[in-house]
């Protein structure tokens, strides 16, 4: 038997005529209404979209099988992608990765692009910030009441600072990069 839910009680001023938690505001103002309740399918506008080189590449790719090959990214100051897992390895494969990572940042001229060039002198790397999740807000990525998507499932500790932080797929991350949108679930 589920726990039996009380009524929500009402404000008595502004627009808002139920109470609502801090995601479901956060999440309407993405959405741009003035009320929500769980269970409901929002589209939301993303405010930052996070990648990084395990899951960047299948995002990238996937955007542009959807979008085309010449397709521009929704606004590219609003997307951060940060190699972050493979650049310590010599393996081929995974260093392709990163240069993956650096094609369509070049392309797109991602302004948030956060590379790492020689990784024998991490003083000669000024761009490089280290693990995603950290660099995010260090860089002055997370910010109260905004909606953070990214391709790792550690995101939502971004959710510290008082955004809508979250993990999501390369399949959503392609999207985003495309329309800046998303379908979430309240």
């Amino acid at each position: 038997m589920a726990p039996q839910q009380s009524e929500r009680k009402t404000y008595t001023t502004g627009s808002v005529k139920t109470g609502m938690t801090m995601t479901e505001k956060i999440l309407a103002r993405a959405s741009e209404k003035q009320q929500l309740n769980p269970g409901d399918n929002v589209w939301v506008n993303v405010d930052i979209l996070m990648t990084h080189d395990v899951c960047g590449p299948g995002s990238i790719g996937i955007f542009k099988k959807e979008f085309g090959e010449k397709a521009k990214v929704w606004d590219r100051e609003k997307i951060v992608i940060i190699p972050d897992h493979y650049i310590f390895t010599n393996d081929e494969r995974a260093n392709r990765n990163v240069d993956i990572l650096r094609d369509f940042c070049g392309e797109q001229n991602i302004k948030y692009f956060y590379d790492i060039k020689d990784l024998s002198n991490f003083k000669a790397n000024p761009d490089y910030k280290g693990v995603c999740h950290v660099a995010l807000a260090q860089e002055g990525h997370c910010r109260p009441g905004e909606i953070l998507l990214g391709t790792d499932s550690h995101t939502c500790t971004a959710g510290a600072f008082g955004q809508f932080a979250t993990g999501i797929g390369n399949t959503e991350a392609g999207f985003v990069l495309g329309t800046g949108a998303l379908l979430l679930k309240v």
